[in-house]
């Protein structure tokens, strides 16, 4: 079967009895002037003949493809996918498709993800790099003149929005302590897989100090960011010696895969070990019990690092380089009861 030829503004324009360039003004409502009639003749025309803006060949005039890529290290994570439904609702009014890729954790798959956007010209790009070396990760798109914004990562050459990270460390781990908890066990997502662990390792540390609780790093155990990786590290904090009586976890994924390990072991929540998660993602409030965690609002993140990326865009990638950090809560559930010893 022969392949439909394209209808041009040409045809639209002879349809209507106009000159192409009034076709032009009213496609791209453009600042000349059109008489109402004259724009609905061309409506009309356009809806008789099926036309649409070849936004290629608009590009290529512009200098623009109207797209811009976000990158994210996996797409399991519902986090991500608020992040990205945010990010596009500021994308669509402004006239910009988002083009949404995942490395799956793998520095590889970024960088060659990272190359296609570039030679795919988009726009800009917002990234949550898997690499410890973000600098070079997005050398390739500045060296290309595209604008960068990175999620969860502080960086010397782009501007950044993270997590008030030590913050949520900290929260995570005085609700804990208030409730009489001394052995916590905190399950650190591996890099490179989750940001900002560090981040909220410091602040689980720096609430043990305040509370003059000396830090035991067997309480630690670093896995990736899996339930199965947060089952095994829970299996290993149950076995120690002196085992936990509460454990913090790095997202809420790791989390679920907790809570069902002090199951599998018989013991109960919060009874025996109360759990503690990150993220608040939508799940966690209709687990059993209802998860304790930190939240953070997925969409404000989302918001400020598209809001960002275009006013960059609009400055041709000459915008300042600066750090938005958004702020935490804790959200109090019934994973989390005070220490037995502690109940009357």
């Amino acid at each position: 079967m022969a392949k439909r030829s394209r209808i041009t503004r040409k045809d639209v324009a002879e349809r209507a009895g106009v000159s192409v360039a009034v076709v032009s003004y009213v496609v791209n409502a453009g600042s000349r002037p059109v008489a109402r009639s004259t724009r609905e003749k061309v409506e009309k025309a356009i809806e008789e003949l099926g036309y649409y803006p070849n936004e290629i060949a608009r590009g290529l005039v512009l200098q623009q493809s109207s797209t811009i890529g976000l990158i994210t290290p996996d797409y399991t994570n519902p986090v991500y996918g608020e992040e990205a439904e945010a990010i596009q609702e500021v994308c669509l009014p402004n006239g910009y498709l988002m083009l949404f890729v995942y490395s799956g954790n793998s520095i590889d798959r970024e960088r060659e993800l990272v190359l296609m956007f570039r030679a795919k010209q988009v726009d800009g790009v917002i990234i949550q790099p898997v690499s410890s070396d973000p600098i070079e990760t997005i050398k390739p798109l500045k060296q290309a003149g595209i604008p960068v914004v990175l999620l969860q990562h502080d960086c010397c050459d782009a501007p950044c929005v993270v997590l008030a990270d030590v913050q949520g460390g900290q929260l995570a781990t005085q609700h804990l302590l208030d409730l009489g908890h001394r052995r916590i066990g905190l399950i650190k997502g591996r890099l490179p897989g989750a940001a900002r662990a560090e981040e909220r390792l410091i602040g689980y540390r720096q609430a043990l100090q305040v509370a003059g609780i000396e830090y035991d790093p067997a309480l630690v155990i670093t896995c990736d960011v899996t339930q199965d990786a947060g089952y095994q590290a829970t299996q290993q904090l149950l076995a120690l010696p002196e085992p936990p009586t509460a454990v913090f976890c790095h997202n809420d994924v790791l989390a679920v895969g907790a809570m069902h390990a002090v199951y599998a072991a018989g013991l109960s929540i919060p009874g025996d070990i109360s759990v503690v998660g990150y993220d608040d993602t939508a799940g966690s409030a209709h687990l059993v019990p209802p998860l304790t965690t930190v939240r953070f609002s997925r969409k404000e993140m989302g918001r400020q690092a598209a809001s960002i990326l275009f006013r960059s865009i609009e400055q041709n990638g000459n915008n300042e380089i600066y750090t938005i950090e958004l702020p935490v809560e804790l959200i109090v559930r019934d994973s989390t009861g005070l220490w037995k010893e502690h109940r009357s």
